[in-house]
């Protein structure tokens, strides 16, 4: 059996999560271009994840990742949206990924990313980050209804997909979501491991390889400071939101070894489990600058395996520029030996 056939990184082309917020404001090809080949030749993947609020990003980046022979899953992440809005849009990205597909573009669609916290009408709250405060004291009481909820919307969004696009499709489920799997091609886990579920991390995991679908680990990965590891999906929590900037709390000391060790014994698990694929969260985390500076590092709280040292602007010579960490270093080395294995195909699209 190949271990790890796809090998992926989960690719920021710009995320709008809040109104004062967007993961990505300046959009430059060229830097795409330089990042795609990047992620192909020197982090050895064979897949990227693309996670955009505009579609039309989504396509663009996807037809440059195509140009490196990249499986390319796209992701519209449209964080506040309500459901029929987020039906809109994979209605119409459904005979833009058919185009590329007819390009010869590889070319896969998830639906969502955790959709009960991320889209509205699900889970009570205003805002992303007041149901995430919310979920853990609701989901026990509501469990039910919301999972009945979630799966009323994945119905819906499939069938909009499916309506133009055949290729395959997968979803980005939290760990506290149940997914019925079977109107999917791929079960998609967004799957972080922290100091609460590391004992049973690689079994939770298997349970689902053991199912009928592949399964494809669509985020996994860890901050670059002391005590992330532990801390898994909520290692940006070193912010303090109340002040603008937001401020980081000044006992936070930056280590990329704790980001590079993380990523290293994960993928190991993944593979050694089954998954089909993993992507590692993420490529880079755009707007989350590097400085020298310990009380202005916002590297520290995100989850790129490379640095932004400087963020793209308007003109002809403001690109995007950043450096590798410890962790992009480590990824490359665990990729190149399972690369060794082989790669994979998607499975054959439903035929009924």
């Amino acid at each position: 059996m190949t271990l790890l056939p796809v090998r992926g990184v989960c690719y920021d082309a710009g995320v709008r999560y809040a109104k004062t917020f967007h993961s990505r404001p300046h959009w430059r090809l060229d830097d795409v271009r330089r990042d795609m080949a990047v992620i192909r030749h020197d982090l050895s993947c064979n897949a990227v994840s693309v996670m955009a609020t505009d579609p039309r990003r989504l396509i663009e980046a996807a037809s440059i990742a195509a140009e490196y022979d990249l499986f390319v899953w796209l992701q519209p992440r449209l964080v506040e949206a309500h459901p029929k809005t987020i039906e809109a849009v994979l209605h119409g990205l459904g005979p833009a990924a058919r185009r590329l597909s007819v390009q010869g573009a590889r070319v896969g669609v998830n639906v969502g990313c955790e959709l009960t916290l991320t889209s509205r009408g699900i889970v009570p709250g205003r805002s992303f980050a007041q149901r995430g405060r919310r979920l853990p004291r609701l989901i026990h009481q509501h469990k039910t209804r919301y999972d009945r909820a979630l799966d009323g919307l994945l119905n819906r969004l499939v069938t909009a997909v499916r309506a133009t696009f055949h290729g395959p499709v997968t979803y980005g489920a939290g760990d506290w979501e149940s997914v019925d799997w079977s109107r999917f091609d791929y079960v998609g886990l967004d799957t972080y491991r922290d100091a609460r579920n590391s004992p049973v991390y690689a079994d939770q995991i298997r349970r689902h390889v053991k199912g009928q679908k592949p399964v494809l680990v669509t985020e996994f990965g860890c901050c670059a400071h002391r005590g992330a590891a532990g801390l898994g999906a909520s290692g940006y929590d070193i912010f303090d939101h109340r002040t603008d900037p937001p401020a980081i709390a000044a006992d936070v000391v930056r280590d990329e070894q704790v980001q590079a060790d993380y990523l290293t014994e994960s993928i190991d698990t993944l593979a050694s489990v089954g998954v089909h694929g993993a992507f590692v969260f993420a490529f880079s985390e755009p707007m989350l600058i590097h400085t020298a500076d310990p009380a202005t590092d916002a590297d520290m709280g995100g989850f790129g395996i490379v640095k932004v040292t400087r963020p793209a602007a308007p003109g002809p010579d403001a690109g995007e520029q950043w450096a590798p960490k410890t962790a992009f270093h480590a990824v490359a080395r665990r990729y190149e030996a399972l690369a060794a294995g082989g790669d994979a195909d998607p499975p054959p699209p439903p035929t009924g």
